[in-house]
């Protein structure tokens, strides 16, 4: 086919698991997958064969396939007009031996290879960037902001029964057993994974059937977990660790609450030491992007140079929209692009640097204000001062 500079790949290969049970066709797609009557698609209720296949997914393929570019795509869309690499042209590059294989031509393919698995929201930290869907830590905390009020009626403690689902939904295993022989990625972000028990027995389920050596497996952890699962590993085609790390030192204990900058460090050397006597493994920095780190990336990316990750990703942070660096207020703005123009980094990160600043650039901004309300909150209830890490963009994004 000849196919339009804006396809993607992923709707015809791929379906992401929300937290809270919910799925959409990636990440970063705005809108979560609907039934035909605009319902969300519950994995309590069904399982990611019937959400693949559906309507929704059929009519997406089809926008594809006529050169549009769908609304809830309209991350990616922002990062390309920046000059970053976005979601979709990233997973044409790291999935780049099943892109000559995509059935194009057809709204109902049989090829999901690719599952991004959060698999609920249980967690042991409450990261400034995070929430309740995510963290089961995060909306405990959540539900205390609001004494008096009737904690069932809360949308953290709704998030919170949600994000229980892949420890009370048989159906979903059983489908992604069933899945397993098709699969050729599998991605397991958060909450923290970890800690969720069943997605190593969907592992050891791989390994028994002979499917595991066909499978790449990619993690994002927040570091604080050793899972001790080198045994299940090693059967795999590849696996990759990626570390969340958004900053250095007392400033990443303050976005990362509850973890410990030391323990992380050690950490991650463990998983090198792993890495470097095995033959599948690999590991990335995954950093996320957003307005505490902004000012401080040099600071980040040259501890980064010191752990020798096998490779360094720069996460463009969305949602929640008040951290978005697209949110940063003009004194900020200002700030920050002087300090980017001026970071003394290895060279091989300037280029992405310079994309950041176009996106910062391109970016309407704010008054801060929602960012503000929402950061004095938490700091009031975890004692604490944004000012005490953080003062120069605390300072710009008017904190006080």
């Amino acid at each position: 086919m000849n196919l339009p500079k804006t396809m993607c790949m992923l709707p015809w290969v791929s379906i992401e698991t929300s937290p809270i049970g919910t799925a959409r066709p990636c990440c970063l797609a705005i809108d979560e997958i609907t039934k035909s009557d605009g319902t969300k698609y519950d994995l309590n209720e069904t399982n990611l064969t019937e959400i693949y296949k559906s309507e929704y997914m059929q009519q997406l393929r089809q926008q594809f396939r006529r050169g549009e570019k769908p609304a809830t795509c309209n991350r990616c869309w922002d990062e390309e007009a920046s000059g970053r690499t976005s979601k979709r042209q990233h997973s044409q590059i790291r999935l780049k031996h099943l892109v000559d294989k995509v059935d194009y031509a057809n709204d109902l393919p049989d090829q999901l290879w690719f599952v991004d698995l959060k698999l609920g929201n249980i967690c042991n930290l409450k990261c400034r960037i995070c929430g309740s869907w995510s963290s089961s830590n995060w909306a405990i905390e959540e539900i205390a902001y609001l004494p008096g009020i009737d904690k069932k009626q809360h949308l953290a403690y709704k998030y919170l029964k949600q994000g229980m689902w892949p420890r009370k939904t048989q159906t979903f295993w059983d489908n992604m057993r069933e899945l397993i022989p098709n699969i050729e990625y599998m991605e397991f972000t958060g909450g923290e994974p970890f800690m969720i028990e069943e997605h190593f027995e969907l592992l050891r389920f791989a390994v028994k059937t002979g499917h595991a050596k066909h499978i790449d497996i990619h993690y994002n952890t927040n570091g604080t977990q050793w899972p001790g699962a080198e045994d299940v590993w090693k059967e795999f085609r590849l696996v990759e660790v990626a570390f969340s790390v958004d900053n250095i030192g007392s400033r990443f204990e303050y976005e990362r609450y509850g973890a410990k900058w030391d323990e992380v460090n050690a950490n991650i050397d463990r998983f090198h030491a792993l890495r470097d006597s095995s033959k599948n493994f690999w590991t990335q920095l995954c950093l996320t992007v957003n307005i505490q780190n902004i000012y401080y990336l040099d600071e980040l990316i040259n501890w980064a140079t010191t752990k020798n990750f096998n490779n360094v990703y720069f996460n463009m942070l969305h949602s929640p929209d008040h951290m978005s660096i697209a949110n940063l207020t003009p004194h900020a703005k200002t700030m920050v692009i002087e300090k980017l123009d001026n970071a003394n980094v290895p060279s091989q990160y300037k280029l992405e640097l310079m994309r950041i600043k176009k996106y910062i650039l391109n970016s309407k901004g704010s008054d801060g204000r929602e960012f503000l309300e929402k950061m004095q909150r938490t700091d009031a209830y975890r004692k604490q001062n944004f000012k005490d890490t953080h003062l120069e963009i605390a300072k710009a994004m008017g904190y006080e």
